[in-house]
């Protein structure tokens, strides 16, 4: 009898850490949008709006560049489904790469140029 308890118990151990390593293996995906949003308050409303999405772990919204990017758990959501979130809320929400993404954001921020951010001091 004794066995047989020990013999069941280290089976639900095992099943147990297999679901657990199953579901760490699920990794978090990325996705990016250039929009329309005129205003902060734009940005707030999308950004109110998304973070009860399904899934979704961190966002980036920004009016100023027209950029959105969220990291959501594989799975539990897509990115067809939060463009149509966006979309619902009467935004655009044109998928781009990341890479994209980081260039039009550091355009908007006034750094998409090289130059050198010193400040020169008059000689005296």
């Amino acid at each position: 009898m004794k066995k047989l308890i020990l013999l069941v118990t280290m089976a639900m151990f095992i099943g147990f850490a297999g679901n657990e390593t199953f579901a760490q293996k699920k990794e978090n995906k990325v996705v990016c949008f250039k929009s329309n949003m005129d205003c902060a308050d734009c940005e707030k409303t999308v950004t109110e709006y998304l973070k009860f999405e399904k899934g979704v772990k961190d966002l980036k919204v920004d009016h100023a560049s027209n950029t959105i990017l969220v990291e959501y758990k594989d799975g539990k959501n897509s990115d067809e489904k939060l463009a149509a979130a966006i979309e619902k809320k009467g935004y655009k929400a044109d998928k781009i790469t990341q890479k994209e993404y980081e260039e039009i954001v550091a355009h908007a921020q006034g750094h998409g140029h090289e130059h050198n951010h010193e400040v020169h001091k008059e000689r005296e």
